[in-house]
């Protein structure tokens, strides 16, 4: 619309430059009709003159005209109007036969503030139209191609709202497939090798060299940023992104914080640019747990954004099969009898695999099954290297069954006698605790960040210290051997997962965040021009 309305302006313009200038012929100024028709033009020159300005003005807005910083753009558009009928009234007074009219200017700046008002009226009822009939429009962003807590997370929103929203990713893999399976429409925008490879310890020197590639793909995001209502950025990195492109596009930003912004999750640098980008850039910060809000506003992060909602997870209707299980077990190598423990997620150090092999020494007839695999740095390649290596000491030979990436997960938490969260540093959620116990599974985590606020000790699961591998393995001997104590801490604990962290429930609250903020940018379209707040100066 806007591309016609330009062309049809240039045709206004250059007519109306035709008929202001060209010279008149025995008082007539349009020489192309009849005397009596020009005359009586000729006395209806004030009324002509404030509907030509009029279709001028509304042709200016539809051509020029935005709903962001709408008072600037209004007077803007009625100045220059203004002045470019004064200029064109001063250059008649040099015209044989023409002169300056002053009712033309006032006709001028009257149908010019008329037209455009038109035009800002017609706009505003065609969104207003569209908010009541239609949800917000939301564009996803997220960083990666892999398939990882936060991007489960994402699939389910993003699956339930398909119809109104995309998601671009910045990296191809396995997500886009599962996005595109849940007939989500998904774009990947590739980031370029140097600016991949930032991972949250990056220091100064990766960071400047992925400038260049950064830009562009700001500059990518905003341009799809505005065809849609919000953008969502559901990683750091995609935030680093979307913020700026956000703002440039005119648009109110959420995101949804999965990470503790604390040393040992991220560098100082990357600490400081999250928080400023999040204090500048977005008008809502979703966080997983209250350890992940408290690790974002002790980092000087703003309070009033932060809105604390859970993971949420489809609680299915049927587990896995005795028999699958079995099928399972054996493929892995497990006798039937062993009592066996799943610990699922990434190899990665902080996630403290290695805890738990240190623990299993002390429970020898227990088997351990690792779920996951090495997924983002080499960091993390080596150390599953050290992993592989320590599972071939004598003491855990045979009994250590690394199972590798899965997207089906169930099976092998239905197969476990038991599930084991062993990060070093405090997670953010702890999305394979209530995995576990949405599987009737005892469960033993970190007494850490947002593991220690899902499970009450003693009573829906197991607390230990972070990485002391003797209270862990103290733990894993009292479930094996207290099998009443063990079963009644897993039918609590599937009880108090179903109550809390229903995918449903936890989808309404992430939609009323949504439609908030969809709202208010809408409500403020006529104020845009208010400063935003300052953000707070960013922690060391």
């Amino acid at each position: 619309m806007k591309r016609i309305a330009r062309v049809i302006l240039l045709l206004l313009l250059v007519a109306g430059l035709w008929l202001a200038l060209k010279p008149t012929l025995g008082n007539r100024r349009l020489t192309f009709l009849p005397q009596h028709w020009s005359e009586y033009l000729d006395y209806m020159d004030f009324w002509l003159n404030l509907g030509a300005f009029a279709i001028l003005g509304l042709t200016v807005w539809f051509a020029l005209g935005a709903l962001e910083k709408v008072l600037q753009r209004l007077c803007l558009m009625i100045g220059s109007i203004t002045l470019m009928n004064l200029f064109l009234e001063a250059m008649q007074s040099s015209i044989p036969g023409r002169a300056m009219d002053r009712a033309d200017i006032w006709a001028g700046l009257l149908g010019c503030i008329l037209g455009i008002a038109t035009g800002l009226a017609f706009q505003l009822f065609a969104v207003r139209k569209k908010s009541r009939t239609t949800s917000p429009q939301v564009l996803f962003l997220d960083q990666t191609g892999r398939l990882g807590g936060a991007e489960l997370m994402l699939l389910d929103i993003a699956a339930a709202r398909a119809a109104d929203s995309e998601v671009a990713l910045f990296q191809d893999g396995e997500f886009r497939t599962a996005l595109e399976n849940a007939h989500v429409k998904t774009h990947v925008f590739k980031l370029g090798e140097e600016a991949s490879a930032v991972d949250k310890q990056a220091g100064v020197a990766s960071a400047l060299a992925s400038i260049p590639a950064i830009l562009d793909l700001v500059l990518q995001i905003a341009r799809a940023a505005r065809a849609f209502d919000v953008v969502y950025a559901n990683t750091a990195k995609s935030l680093i992104i979307g913020g700026p492109a956000a703002r440039l596009a005119g648009r109110r930003l959420i995101f949804h914080l999965h990470d503790i912004i604390a040393d040992g999750h991220f560098s100082s640098l990357n600490q400081k640019a999250l928080i400023f980008c999040a204090n500048y850039c977005a008008r809502k910060v979703i966080a997983n747990s209250e350890a992940t809000k408290a690790a974002f506003i002790a980092s000087g992060g703003r309070a009033d954004l932060c809105v604390v909602v859970p993971n949420g997870f489809q609680i299915p209707e049927e587990r896995t099969s005795t028999a699958k299980t079995s099928a399972l077990r054996s493929s892995l190598g497990i006798q039937p009898a062993a009592w066996t423990v799943l610990m699922a997620g990434r190899l990665s150090h902080w996630k403290g695999q290695h805890v738990l092999l240190e623990a299993l020494k002390s429970v020898p007839t227990a088997h351990a099954i690792l779920l996951g695999d090495a997924l983002f740095t080499d960091e993390d390649r080596l150390y599953a290297q050290r992993l592989h290596t320590q599972a071939e000491e004598p003491e855990l030979k045979g009994r250590i069954h690394f199972a590798g990436f899965q997207s089906d997960t169930m099976p092998y938490f239905d197969m476990a006698d038991a599930v084991v969260h062993a990060s070093v540093f405090p997670e953010p959620f702890g999305r394979v605790i209530v995995e576990g116990m949405l599987a009737g599974k005892p469960v033993i985590a970190s007494r850490a960040g947002g593991a220690a606020e899902i499970i009450q000790h003693e009573q829906t699961g197991l607390l230990v210290d972070p990485g002391n591998a003797d209270e862990l393995a103290a733990a894993l001997l009292r479930l094996q051997t207290d099998t009443a104590f063990s079963s009644t801490l897993a039918r609590q604990a599937r009880q108090a997962a179903q109550d809390t962290y229903a995918l449903d429930a936890v989808q309404e609250k992430i939609e009323s965040v949504i439609r908030h903020i969809a709202g208010s940018n809408k409500s403020q379209l006529l104020s845009p021009a208010i400063p935003l707040p300052k953000p707070p100066p960013c922690a060391a």
